[in-house]
Parts: C-alpha cells; structure tokens; sequence
C-alpha cells in the first residue's frame, strides 16, 4: 500500500499582503502529478488545509479543485484531518458532497464517517476518529486524530464522574491514552497508520506555525504515539522532520510552501510510505519545487540595490532588501526600485551607526541549529546529512531535559 503524507498546506495565506494563492495552485499541482506518477494508493493531509477559519471563495475553490484531482475519481482515497488553523464544521460540511469522490474528512476528534462506499473504496467506521477499508489484498486500519485542544480533549476522553481522574493528567499523559485506546483496533497483520495534528518534543519550528501551546503543556514526547502504529503522520511543524528518536518512524511532511523568509533554508517535501502488514515503513521524500522563493539582498548602496532589482526583473521571487547607507530612502527611490521589481516586500536602510549592533543582534537572533549549519557548510562546503542533523538535535533534547529537570540527573 502506497501513501502520499502531506500536510500543512495554509491555503490562503498572505505574504505582507500578497496572495500565494497562484503559487500554491502550481505546488498542489505538483502534489497531484507525484500522486500518479508514484501510483499512490491513497493521501493523507494531516491538517491545516486553510490559513483561517473563513477562507476566501479562492481558497475553497482551489482546495475542492485539487481534492478532486488527487482523488482521481475515486481510485484513490484522500483522507484529511483539521488542524488548529482550520474550521472543523467548514471541512465536514462538504463531506456528504465528496464521499463519492473517495473523500474522508475529519473535522473533530468526535467525528465517526458512516460506513459505506467511498469512490471505489468499502470504508468500515470502527468508531470516532477509526476506519478500516481493505486494498490490494491488504487490510488498514487507519487512526485519524485532528487537533485537539485541552477543553476538546477533556470532552473526548473522559465521561462524567471522572474529575479526578482528569486533573491528575497533564495533556500528553491524556493523548497518549487517547491514542492507545484507538490503537486497540489494530492488528499484526494490517496496515496500521495513525495521524494527527500536534507538536512534539525536539522538533524544529521555522517560526510561521502558529502556536497553539501553553508554555510547554501541548508538548509531547515521541512516546505517547503507540509503536503498534508502523508509520504516524503528522502535521503542524512546518519544517519537514524525523521525530527525533522515531528513526523515521514518526514525520512531519512539512508545508507545501515557504511562509517567511525563515522557511527558505530546508526544501519543501512530502513524503511517500510504502506499508505492509508486519513490516518497517519504507519512506522516500519527495522535493516540491518553489515557484516564487522568498529572498533576502543585501546591498551595500542604493545603486548596487537598483543594479540587482534590474537584473532580476523577469524572475519571479519575493524580496526583502537591505541596504547600508548614511542617508534615507526616498520615496522616489522606492518607486523606481520597485519598477523594476514589484515584489519587493521590505526596504530596510541600514545606517552606519546600526551596523555593529544589527551584525551583533541577527547573530543573537538565530538558533543554535542554524549557526552550526553556518559553520559546517563554511567548512565542508555541503550541508549535513540529516543523520548528523538527528543527532544534533538529539544532543539539544537531552541539554534542556537535563537544564529542566537536573535533579533527575544527578546519578548519570
């Protein structure tokens, strides 16, 4: 069974204004193309489909166009889940509209499909947020948890009487039950998937997600997803990654787009499973070309600035320009700059007083992922294997479990 894991597609989201809307039609195309190409037997979109809850006329047409596309009749079923970002009661309403395409939807954790033919597929509900369908000889059982704020939560997993019980649980100690008592259903000779949208221990945000955490409470450690679960899919980390610890096991996709400039140093990917019955997933990534990247220039005049702008006015790209100077910006200027290119998202003059300090604060400002990344490719000339990138990240989770809790340490 082949599976297309995607997620993260903020269908609708502005850049300092701008529509991405024609950009992401030419990524999701793409998204459909790898679909046939790789003869995917099903898709999962593990959330945040729209950029907000009410999503323009576009943004909807675009998302009805491409589940159509990607479901190619029925042939191949397309299973989406809700993320923080989406209105669960916007995606469900459709639901009865696309059942014939092959369409599953998730809006709730609450949410139990009917049982019945989806495209050419015989869906069977085994209860909220579970179903089981057989393909190729082959039987899975897929679990389908969408975000899950503390309140929903609370609504989900526990019936009245059980106060006590619900107070002595922090959120992840609750979701991993959730998610053991979902896994009941699956068996040593199914495919069993499960995906869901939440944020996990050690994984690495580019910034644009938006936070859906208090301090560190909606934190989860990679534990809490049930290892009889060959492959989780999962979605909100907009950066595409291994859990750490899962060995590849447990994946975010990532976004199909780069949201802020921060976004532009990984490729855009998503990810295509190959499962079977008592076996390892087998994953291959597969890259999403960027129709129109996000850049930032830095110029060392307003005339080297304009030179750049000219030289570059048939490429399609986003622009934050930066430019050292002793005098202002003059509006004329910016016209004529933005003659030549249209995109220019940010001007920002830098005086030579602010040098030191703006050299000083954007040295501060990055990661420490970042600044070794720096280093290494300045030296090797390459960018790390991702293995090197695992263990890095690995060393880190274990640096702030020890700063957190050193107590607990005291015996290593």
């Amino acid at each position: 069974m082949k599976i297309l894991h995607t997620a993260d597609w903020h269908i609708g989201k502005l850049l300092e204004g701008k529509s991405r809307l024609k950009e992401q039609e030419v990524v999701l195309g793409q998204l459909v193309r790898m679909a046939e190409e790789n003869q995917a037997d099903m898709v999962c979109i593990a959330g945040d489909i729209f950029d907000n809850s009410h999503p323009s006329a576009g943004a909807e047409a675009l998302l009805y166009q491409t589940l159509k596309d990607l479901s190619a009749n029925g042939e191949r079923l397309v299973v989406l889940i809700a993320g923080n970002h989406d209105q669960p009661s916007r995606l469900e309403a459709i639901a009865p509209l696309v059942k014939e395409h092959g369409i599953v939807i998730y809006g709730t954790p609450r949410t139990r499909i009917p049982s019945g033919k989806y495209g050419k597929f015989e869906l069977t509900s085994l209860e909220e947020g579970v179903f089981s369908f057989y393909h190729k000889e082959e039987k899975g059982v897929f679990v389908c948890v969408p975000y899950l704020s503390e309140k929903s939560l609370n609504e989900v997993f526990y019936q009245s009487g059980e106060e006590e019980e619900k107070e002595a649980k922090n959120y992840a100690q609750k979701l991993e039950d959730l998610f053991t008592r979902k896994a009941r259903w699956y068996q040593k000779d199914t495919v069993n998937l499960l995906m869901s949208h939440v944020f996990t221990l050690g994984s690495v945000k580019d910034g644009s997600e938006q936070g859906m955490m208090l301090g560190n409470s909606y934190l989860l450690p990679p534990e809490v997803f049930p290892k009889s679960a060959q492959y989780v899919a999962l979605g909100h980390v907009h950066r595409p990654q291994k859990v750490v610890g899962s060995k590849g096991r447990i994946r975010y996709s990532g976004s199909l787009l780069p949201y802020r400039l921060q976004e532009t140093v990984v490729a855009k990917q998503c990810c295509l499973i190959e499962l079977h019955p008592g076996m390892e997933a087998q994953v291959q990534e597969l890259y999403l070309d960027n129709p129109k990247p996000i850049e930032k220039w830095v110029c060392r005049s307003y005339e080297e600035a304009l030179e750049k702008c000219m030289e570059n006015r048939e490429r399609a790209c986003y622009v934050y320009l930066q430019i050292y100077t002793d005098t202002y910006i003059r509006e004329e200027q910016l016209k004529e700059l933005k003659k030549y290119k249209e995109d220019i998202l940010e001007v920002l003059p830098v005086f030579p007083a602010q040098q030191t300090e703006v050299g000083m604060t954007a040295f501060a400002q990055k990661s420490f992922e970042e600044l070794f990344l720096g280093y290494y490719m300045e030296k090797k000339g390459v960018a790390p294997e991702q293995e090197i990138l695992d263990m890095l990240r690995d060393i880190m989770e274990k640096e702030a479990e020890y700063e957190t809790n050193p107590n607990e340490n005291q015996g290593d």
